[in-house]
């Protein structure tokens, strides 16, 4: 993506890369939006907001995600309900001037780094998949559910925002995971989470099984 105008949502929420996020559109100005970006390519982006920070006071740095709407449901008086996939991670560099109803900033595509071995990553990889099973397990057992658990993917890079995309967590933590650039970091933060989870989640889940 390099350096290029992106027309912006800010919005209370992190979507990740190669995750799905449905929204509800209802604002004039997000409903000009999506007639701009379908004519277009299809994509804006998520920009992550502070809470009580205007949006046009959002500091230089805050990260967001590009979406590519996916799918659109559009209703009779203007709303709608779309779902967009996350694309490539950005930095806000400013907002520009722009005659648009909504917001237009420069940005900056934000790639990974870290010089963890693949072969570590993997193995740290599959051992967060295997608790993150560990929790589904017990989930669907408290539950009363049956089936299979989500499908999780191959590449340890993508593996924690995907797992975090389906788990509970404040925003602060789903922004730390945006954030950081160092996939193996990112699995260390989310198995974290589901280590924490796993003895509570395995002890209601017997209790489950003996009633």
């Amino acid at each position: 993506m390099g350096f290029q105008d992106l027309p912006i949502f800010p919005l209370g929420v992190v979507l990740y890369p190669g995750t799905a996020l449905p929204l509800h559109l209802f604002e004039p100005r997000y409903r000009q939006l999506l007639t701009d970006i379908r004519a277009a390519d299809s994509r804006f982006g998520i920009l992550t907001s502070i809470k009580g920070v205007p949006e046009r006071e959002l500091p230089p740095g805050r990260m967001g995600c590009v979406a590519e709407v996916t799918e659109v449901e559009m209703m009779p008086d203007g709303r709608s309900n779309i779902v967009v996939v996350g694309r490539e991670r950005f930095a806000l560099d400013r907002f520009i001037e722009s005659d648009a109803l909504y917001h237009v900033a420069a940005v900056t595509e934000v790639p990974d780094q870290g010089s963890t071995n693949p072969v570590a990553l993997t193995v740290a990889s599959d051992e967060v998949a295997q608790h993150f099973r560990q929790v589904v397990k017990a989930v669907h057992t408290i539950n009363g559910q049956r089936g299979p658990g989500p499908i999780l993917p191959d590449d340890p890079a993508q593996l924690a925002w995907t797992i975090a995309s389906m788990i509970d967590l404040d925003l602060e933590s789903r922004y730390k995971l945006l954030v950081e650039r160092d996939p193996a970091k990112r699995l260390d933060a989310i198995d974290a989470v589901l280590r924490k989870a796993i003895p509570e989640l395995e002890l209601q889940a017997a209790i489950r099984r003996q009633k």
